[in-house]
């Protein structure tokens, strides 16, 4: 036991002390020895091994990436050796090179002319196909036929109806002339005046045969019976002339306003009855004539959407469709892009492109920015714009380019750019 001063504290075993001791021993080699020192050596470096590998990346990426962007730019564009900075403003902007990249764009060739080709307000069982899908047919050229025996009866009945209307036309015609003086015709009046003057001479004629029996003193009874005879043709004479009279003056004056009103009434409902029947007969023959389907400019038929004894009609109930095929002129192409709001200031109506479709990448087309929408898409913050494609001398169209092609289009820079 070890003893003590009264009153002096005992010393207690240092527990931090053993635990050290124990800790010490559990490291390799030992404190301070040769082992510890190497591994904490290397342990050091290792971080900055790894910065030079990430270092050695990103140079490897970068120098990738600038070898790809001189390729591009090289070709179909004049070399420079300093960069081109688009946009800005200040002194500290360099000028735009012509023939350089300003923006590098993807989109999609969609031709400017197309049409769904469909019959025009007739419909029924298609009876003659001409067409094939991929080949290009001149304007007016027949596509198709539509059973046209409905449109044949109708134009017939259109017809019959328009003679008809013809034919009251010029009754209530002859009609209005006979009641109106000013088409009184110089032969009416004529033949009139002499059939008056006729009654006239007979008049007198008998006037005078009734003096002659009255000179004559005749009592007897002959005598008496001629002399009534005499009387009886006098009366029939002047009568007669009275209503040739009457004749003549009606012919001269004419009927009363009333009738003659309602006779160029008559006139009137007739003529324009035949102005319907007329435009009815046109449009009967305008539906017929639609049976026969035309190709409507010189175009290349992209698709084919009837068959033969189909029924094609949008208005009927289950016809096949209203169309019979979708045509377009490939000869005049555009690609619809998308443009960054922020690129958009960049581009102008007019300015020059190269365009490159993805399926032919070594075939390069020239373009022009042929016009910038009007309105933007807030949701995608985009401008749509359309490039003109041009098809080089001798390539037909279709050849290489089609609708819905991926492209992309290089905007180029041109002598006259201006910064804002």
């Amino acid at each position: 036991m070890v003893e003590t001063r009264e009153n002096e504290p005992v010393a207690a075993p240092s527990v931090n002390g053993e635990l050290r001791e124990r800790v010490q021993k559990l490291r390799l080699g030992g404190p301070g020895s040769t082992a510890s020192r190497g591994i904490v050596s290397r342990i050091a470096w290792l971080p900055w091994i790894l910065c030079a590998l990430l270092a050695f990346s990103w140079a490897f990426v970068a120098g990738r990436a600038y070898r790809t962007s001189a390729a591009n730019t090289s070709e179909g564009a004049p070399k420079t050796s300093a960069p081109v900075k688009v946009g800005g403003s200040g002194s500290d902007s360099a000028p735009v090179v012509a023939g350089t990249i300003q923006l590098e764009v993807k989109g999609y060739l969609m031709p400017a002319k197309q049409f769904a080709v469909s019959p025009i307000d007739v419909g029924g069982k298609i009876i003659e196909l001409n067409f094939v899908e991929g080949n290009f047919y001149k304007k007016d050229f027949v596509l198709a036929r539509i059973d046209s025996t409905n449109y044949n009866a109708a134009e017939a009945e259109a017809a019959a109806a328009y003679e008809s209307a013809q034919s009251k036309v010029a009754g209530a015609k002859s009609r209005l002339r006979d009641l109106d003086p000013q088409y009184l015709l110089p032969e009416e009046r004529q033949q009139a005046e002499q059939e008056l003057a006729e009654a006239k001479v007979n008049e007198l004629r008998t006037k005078q045969e009734i003096d002659r029996l009255k000179a004559l003193g005749g009592t007897n009874a002959i005598g008496l019976k001629e002399l009534q005879q005499a009387q009886a043709d006098y009366d029939a004479a002047v009568a007669r002339s009275a209503r040739l009279t009457a004749t003549l003056n009606l012919l001269l004056r004419g009927v009363r306003q009333p009738k003659l009103d309602a006779a160029a009434a008559d006139v009137q409902t007739a003529i324009n009855d035949e102005a319907a029947a007329k435009q009815r007969l046109v449009q009967a023959r305008w539906r017929k004539d639609n049976c026969v389907i035309k190709m409507p400019i010189d175009a290349t038929v992209l698709s084919k959407k009837a068959e033969l004894f189909n029924l094609v009609n949008p208005l009927a109930f289950g016809a096949t469709s209203g169309s019979i095929c979708d045509v377009a002129d490939l000869s005049d192409l555009e690609v619809d892009i998308e443009i960054p709001e922020r690129d958009i200031s960049k581009l102008k109506v007019g300015q020059k492109c190269r365009v490159r479709a993805d399926a032919f990448p070594e075939r390069s087309y020239e373009g022009r920015l042929d016009r910038i929408m009007p309105i933007a898409n807030r949701a995608k913050s985009i401008v749509n714009v359309r490039v003109k494609v041009k098809l080089p001398e001798g390539e037909a169209p279709g050849t290489y380019l089609k609708p819905e092609m991926g492209a992309v289009v290089s905007f180029l820079a041109s002598t006259d750019s201006k910064k804002e």
